[in-house]
């Protein structure tokens, strides 16, 4: 990317600026005789009507030719009081630019920025001190934190009640009227829109047909002020919530909890080089005490296999069966007899049979 234009004060205006600068050829913003490329028109036949239609093509246009197309449009009544600002990252289109502007009688506005980007120029220095520090595109913010001391002010100084205009001296109620706060440190002072809307213009050079200013001067401290900084504080405390709350949102500290895991993390690790240890020694005393079991273990079965020959010894069964005296066998008998009687004596056989 060469070249940059910021400053827009809506995405509807930048995409404004956008087509028109692309087709030069075709926009209402350039009258006729000021332009610089014409369109080609282009002829496309149709075999199947035999029609012939024409279409205008859009040229082509060198580096120079984009220039002098951004200069008219800069000066354009539709732009010209925007507050654009044009940053160049290529110090040779710059030097295009610069020799273009000086031989044009035309002047661009003065509240129009033009300028080099500073990081490209020292990018050699900057990246052999430091490769990781942004260059080019990549240093611009594109969030509200450049606002956030000022949004800080207006919101103290808005709260507080019986506020007045310092231009009409009349009450003003931040909570139903539009209220636009001045930015410098050491002023206070709290203002209508239209009141300091119709001071600006009054003082600002070329502006009688002008609807909206683009600077004046406070009238308490009479610092220079923008007036697109002062709207854009308006608009972020009125529709603006949601980048209000991330702004003012505290940052996680996540140096303090890393620092905190890391110690963490060093104890556990100290706890674990001592646990070893009290694992070996429970290791240790288990082995010991199952060595202990075990010999005692066969000390028992020695003494089982070493029995004298006076102790208890076992018989098999058709021994004691063979061995088993008369009174066991009629003992036997007589309970055989019993269960006999019990299944006769049986309530079973008054039973009647249903059919």
């Amino acid at each position: 990317m060469t070249c940059l234009v910021t400053g827009f004060p809506s995405k509807i205006a930048a995409l404004q600026f956008e087509w028109a600068w692309q087709n030069t050829h075709q926009t209402r913003h350039i009258a006729p005789d000021e332009r610089i490329t014409q369109a080609n028109t282009k002829q496309k036949y149709s075999p199947r009507s035999g029609k012939v239609r024409k279409r205008a093509g859009r040229p082509r246009m060198s580096m120079h030719d984009k220039l002098a197309n951004l200069h008219i449009l800069l000066r354009a009544k539709s732009f010209e009081r925007w507050p654009l600002h044009v940053k160049f990252f290529a110090e040779d289109v710059y030097k295009m630019w610069h020799r273009w502007t000086v031989n044009m009688p035309e002047v661009i506005r003065q509240g129009i920025e033009v300028e080099m980007d500073e990081s490209m120029l020292q990018q050699k220095t900057t990246s052999e001190e430091d490769p990781l520090e942004p260059v080019g595109i990549h240093r611009i913010d594109p969030t509200y934190q450049h606002m956030k001391t000022t949004l800080e002010k207006s919101q103290k100084l808005l709260v507080a009640p019986n506020n007045s205009c310092a231009i009409c001296r009349s009450t003003l109620d931040s909570a139903k009227e539009m209220a636009l706060v001045c930015f410098n440190k050491g002023c206070n002072t709290i203002f209508h829109v239209g009141c300091l809307s119709s001071h600006f213009l009054k003082g600002e050079y070329g502006a009688q047909d002008a609807v909206v200013p683009t600077h004046g001067n406070c009238p308490s401290c009479k610092s220079d002020l923008n007036w697109t900084d002062l709207v854009k504080d308006l608009s972020l405390r009125i529709r603006g919530e949601k980048e209000v709350a991330a702004l003012f949102k505290e940052p996680k500290r996540r140096k303090e909890n890393a620092k905190e895991e890391a110690k963490s993390v060093a104890v556990v690790d100290d706890e674990d080089m001592d646990e070893p240890d009290v694992l070996a020694e429970e290791s240790d005393a288990e082995i010991d005490l199952d060595d202990v079991l075990l010999q005692s273990d066969y000390e028992d079965i020695e003494n089982i296999q070493a029995t004298p020959s006076g102790g208890d010894e076992w018989k098999l069964v058709d021994e004691l069966d063979e061995q088993a005296t008369p009174g066991a066998v009629a003992s036997a008998s007589s309970s055989a007899k019993k269960r006999k009687e019990v299944i006769e004596d049986s309530d079973w056989d008054e039973a009647e049979v249903i059919e």
